[in-house]
């Protein structure tokens, strides 16, 4: 079995209602849910090698990573 190495884009959401986080990557169909940021990141995570692994099996590409993320900072500005 051949290795390799990719970097995904993953964006962590909150749901203040529930209290709950999602991680996932527009690059790959897969989600992590869970009660803490870290625990969502963990359950993506794992359910990605379960997509890579069942790509392989069916002798599928995985996809390679299209996006790329950046963050920005806004600061408001009251008037004088």
């Amino acid at each position: 079995m051949s290795s390799f190495a990719v970097e995904y884009p993953v964006l962590i959401e909150h749901d203040p209602q529930t209290g709950s986080y999602g991680a996932s990557s527009p690059d790959v169909p897969v989600v992590g849910i869970g009660k803490s940021r870290e625990e969502a990141v963990a359950r993506f995570h794992n359910a990605l090698h379960g997509y890579i692994e069942f790509q392989r099996e069916r002798g599928e590409p995985v996809p390679p990573p299209r996006h790329s993320v950046t963050t920005l900072w806004v600061h408001d500005r009251q008037p004088e």
